[in-house]
């Protein structure tokens, strides 16, 4: 039983790192509205009020191999700049930093990006809007050689492992590299802005930077490793059904190189105290595909403050390894007015 559970661990451990250094894909949140900068660059500014501000942090796997596999934090604040009415077009910009650790190697990404985006107020009737967003960063990748393992270095037969055996050399265990991206959104309010919904795309990594622990520089001359250009599809909406009842159905849709990930849920959101009340509670679900996880949603919203826990349960075929257990996730977000009063504006809500 013990060989068993050691082959079943070291298959996911085995898995997990495969999904970070061969296939390149980026981090990801469950609750990724609360991560706008993240998802999209064109977002930026684009809050109830003047100023926005987010933190977001997961943990993964914490049943495989002693719980040191993934770790996630992110922050990101964002202005927006000439709004004075709800009919007028404005500017946004943003910074974002988001950190990410995964394994006994302790393989780090660190990335700070700076979003610029224009809001365009298609029609001041329906409160449609457009915005075209641009993103622009420095990323850092790298991990500790020293606590590194190889195929090579475990006896086939027994499976015992050698450390004297030798290992495998690297060009370089850190690397900087730039990265660069775009999205645009477009938005609208209607039946008296009760309802609302979205759509945006963004594109990340356009200049596919090289990212091979054997080749150094921004750019690899053999064309691998490089980091895929990444496609995010998002959208949802807001539909009042009730006196006090909100749907919010929502999705995203994320496609990198040889892999996707598609997310599909809804969230309930409920009034709480009378018809002029700010406080929200809701209450909600997704489900990540390939089969991968079900996602319970809570959130509270208090006079700006937004406060939300997801939990991912793990339903995949690593489910032996997992025992269903997933990632815990904590998001708070705050969105504050420079001015005294709120200025009106047909923000979307997501």
């Amino acid at each position: 039983m013990m060989v068993r559970v050691g082959k079943i661990l070291l298959m996911s451990w085995v898995v997990a790192i495969c999904a970070i250094s061969v296939y390149a894909q980026d981090t990801h949140l469950s609750q990724y509205n609360y991560a706008p900068l993240e998802l999209n660059p064109a977002l930026a500014g684009l809050n109830s009020c003047d100023y926005r501000i987010a933190v977001n942090a997961r943990t993964q796997w914490n049943t495989v191999s002693g719980g040191n596999t993934y770790a996630t934090f992110g922050a990101s604040g964002d202005i927006s700049i000439g709004r004075a009415t709800k009919f007028n077009s404005f500017a946004g910009v943003g910074l974002s930093l988001q950190s990410d650790v995964a394994g006994a190697t302790s393989y780090n990404t660190n990335r700070g990006d700076v979003s610029l985006a224009y809001h365009f107020m298609v029609d001041r009737k329906n409160g449609s809007s457009l915005s075209i967003g641009l993103q622009f960063g420095v990323n850092h990748r790298g991990f500790n050689a020293s606590k590194s393992t190889f195929d090579a270095q475990y006896d086939p037969v027994t499976g015992k492992y050698d450390p004297s055996l030798p290992k495998e050399s690297f060009a370089r265990t850190n690397m900087l590299y730039i990265d660069a991206g775009a999205g645009i959104l477009y938005s609208v309010n209607f039946k008296r802005q009760r309802n609302n919904i979205y759509l945006g795309v963004a594109i990340n990594h356009v200049n596919q930077p090289n990212i091979s622990w054997y080749s150094p520089g921004l750019y690899n001359a053999s064309g691998n490793d490089k980091l895929y250009l990444k496609t995010t599809i998002h959208g949802g909406g807001s539909f009042q059904v009730g006196d006090k009842v909100w749907i919010m159905p929502n999705f995203m849709l994320l496609f990198q190189g040889p892999s996707q990930q598609y997310n599909f849920g809804s969230l309930v959101r409920l009034r709480l105290g009378n018809n002029n009340s700010t406080t929200f509670f809701y209450a909600g679900a997704q489900f990540r595909a390939p089969l991968d996880a079900l996602i319970l949603q809570t959130r509270l919203d208090f006079k700006g403050l937004t406060i939300g826990f997801s939990y991912d349960i793990n339903v995949s075929k690593l489910t032996p390894a997992s025992q269903t257990f997933g990632a815990p996730e904590l998001a708070i977000m705050y969105q504050g007015c420079l001015k005294r009063k709120a200025r009106p504006f047909f923000c979307p809500i997501m």
